[in-house]
């Protein structure tokens, strides 16, 4: 981690309340939380990460945003990292930008334990070396109401064969879910579908190509005719079948530019913030144009920052 951000992070005044080793938020033991909080977790390893929570000014849902659990999968993770300072009326945001730091600096999808996506299923003591980042984002898991996890897949997914680039084998421009409708001991319903529907419905609102349109991909994880079975390890499986949270794996494809591939994550998660409850001052804007000029006023800003010191 290079002396600029870690004189960011030291800059941050953060009140801890710890609990299974790890903070969690003030609000939720009867004190007051700062709008903004950003905690750094592991430092000084390979492992580092930071953590971002937001509240807004009124009660409401919290959702979870994480990325960087595949280190090959950029967009998810430049898209993660534009909503750490936005500002919420109303509902809570918690963010995670890189999960899997070593993943994510190799810009390769395993990290030091394997293929994090396939072990959050794994027991709490685990020998795995990425246990310790699993256990953390499961408590975060529990903190929120939504879950979003972000990635880049292969293509265009389509529940019916169109073309090769575009079928039920491909993951890219969908929202996952592990099950249409998950059934609570209480006798409610959590209804994946539905919501993923809306999300789609309005994040395709926004996007004039329907060439990249969203769609739903349910993975129908726990039926035993299931084609991915692996998902039972996955960070929304767990969310859902685990903690009984409303979660969606959102993929952008691979087929299109970086930047293009951001907008297109960006526009997703704004319309899941937005489908949830979440109101913000402003979110993201969703151009590719705007993610470049972003990414390189940050560039620039970090330049003049090593010039100066």
């Amino acid at each position: 981690m290079d002396n600029f951000r870690r004189v960011c992070l030291l800059a941050v005044s953060v009140s801890l309340v710890l609990s299974l080793g790890f903070p969690e938020l003030a609000a939720e033991k009867g004190r007051p939380l700062a709008e903004s909080q950003m905690t750094a977790y592991f430092r000084d390893t390979r492992q580092e990460l930071t953590v971002y929570h937001i509240r807004g000014k009124e009660p409401g849902p919290t959702l979870l945003i994480v990325a960087g659990v595949h280190g090959d999968e950029a967009g998810g993770y430049l898209a993660a990292e534009r909503y750490v300072n936005v500002k919420l009326n109303r509902g809570n945001l918690i963010v995670v930008p890189r999960l899997n730091g070593p993943a994510v600096e190799a810009g390769k999808r395993r990290g030091l334990g394997g293929d994090m996506n396939r072990l959050f299923s794994l027991p709490a003591n685990s020998a795995n070396p990425d246990t310790k980042v699993v256990n953390l984002a499961k408590q975060l898991i529990g903190q929120a109401d939504y879950v979003l996890n972000l990635h880049q897949g292969s293509d265009f997914y389509s529940p019916r064969w169109i073309s090769r680039k575009r079928n039920p084998s491909k993951w890219g421009q969908c929202n996952v879910i592990d099950t249409a409708t998950y059934h609570l001991p209480s006798g409610q319903k959590l209804e994946l579908g539905n919501y993923a529907k809306r999300v789609v419905r309005r994040s395709n609102d926004r996007i004039p190509d329907r060439d990249y349109h969203f769609t739903v991909n349910n993975t129908d994880t726990a039926n035993k005719w299931s084609r991915h079975k692996e998902q039972k390890g996955s960070l929304t499986y767990y969310s859902l079948y685990r903690r009984q949270k409303i979660a969606l794996g959102v993929e952008a494809t691979k087929s299109c530019s970086l930047a293009e591939a951001v907008a297109y994550l960006t526009i997703a998660v704004n319309a899941a913030i937005e489908e949830a409850g979440i109101s913000a001052e402003s979110l993201p804007a969703e151009s590719s144009q705007s993610v470049v000029d972003v990414q390189t006023a940050k560039s620039r800003g970090l330049a003049k920052t090593k010039d100066k010191g």
